[in-house]
């Protein structure tokens, strides 16, 4: 096991790290806050980024911050395969109420239950849709009528849609003006850049309480970055491998030479 050998105290370089020990790039702190302006508005938002690149990492990093007597987060993973029948009844038993058989009846459930939780229980509603570049073509204005209240001035709770780059080509579309329109904030989390790129990589090593000799040279980080252009799933996958196949050749530290046979790896066999 590589994290035995290199001395680490927990594997390094996955995804299921604690939200406070995430790496904050210059482009999430951004994100989060426009977020927090997004939940202060109780508005719609939209967060895009090619495949990778850290978007749904991002959205668990802030909504970890946040305070749970304030809010109530409704995590949904959009299915092309259930329409909005499936995600009104997604939503209701997220919140803990048993879904009624119609899809008006559903969607007045979900109406009350909401309005229950912003006067009643001093709660807001936040509802986090990920691959929402899934959605059918009659969600966003479904979920825009869904959550408008007060003739169209107030909105019974915070709705964060996250997707592919696509999305936002698909919300450009004018049978989707009227959504785009009432969106609160708009962000698109680019890939890190090289500087950003390794101090990514030192920050999985330090919270993997590494403290010998630096584990990769300067010309293996440019590889990696040069190979992965800054997608840190990507960065992750092949500093995975690279330590992988360091430990079994027994090497103390990482060149260039081992990250090519990484890639040359990847490249060949996926």
């Amino acid at each position: 096991m590589f994290a035995q050998f290199y001395g680490f105290s927990r594997t390094p370089f996955v995804k299921d790290i604690p939200p406070q020990d995430l790496f904050a790039s210059d482009g999430q702190n951004e994100l989060c806050a426009r977020l927090t302006f997004l939940l202060k508005e109780r508005g719609m938002g939209l967060v895009t980024g090619e495949i990778g690149s850290g978007k749904s990492t991002a959205v668990r990093r802030f909504v970890a911050t946040l305070d749970y007597n304030r809010f109530l987060l409704i995590y949904l993973l959009a299915n092309p395969t259930i329409g909005m029948p499936g995600l009104y009844r997604d939503l209701l038993l997220s919140i803990g109420h048993e879904p009624p058989y119609s899809r008006p009846r559903m969607v007045a459930c979900i109406r009350s239950a909401f309005e229950d939780l912003i006067t009643n229980k001093r709660r807001c509603p936040v509802i986090v849709i990920d691959e929402a570049h899934h959605l059918p073509p009659d969600a966003f204005e479904q979920l825009r009528l869904l959550l408008s209240t007060q003739m169209d001035s107030q909105s019974l709770g915070a709705l964060l849609l996250v997707g592919h780059p696509d999305l936002r080509s698909t919300l450009r579309l004018s049978i989707h003006q009227s959504f785009t329109q009432r969106l609160a904030t708009r962000y698109h989390l680019h890939p890190l850049d090289l500087s950003s790129s390794l101090a990514y990589i030192q920050h999985h090593l330090h919270i993997a309480d590494y403290k010998a000799q630096p584990l990769f040279t300067d010309e293996a980080l440019q590889r990696i970055f040069d190979y992965t252009k800054g997608i840190p799933r990507q960065i992750n996958h092949v500093c995975t491998l690279a330590l992988m196949a360091g430990a079994a050749d027994q090497k103390a530290f990482l060149d260039a030479s081992d990250i090519r046979k990484v890639i040359a790896d990847i490249e060949q066999n996926g």
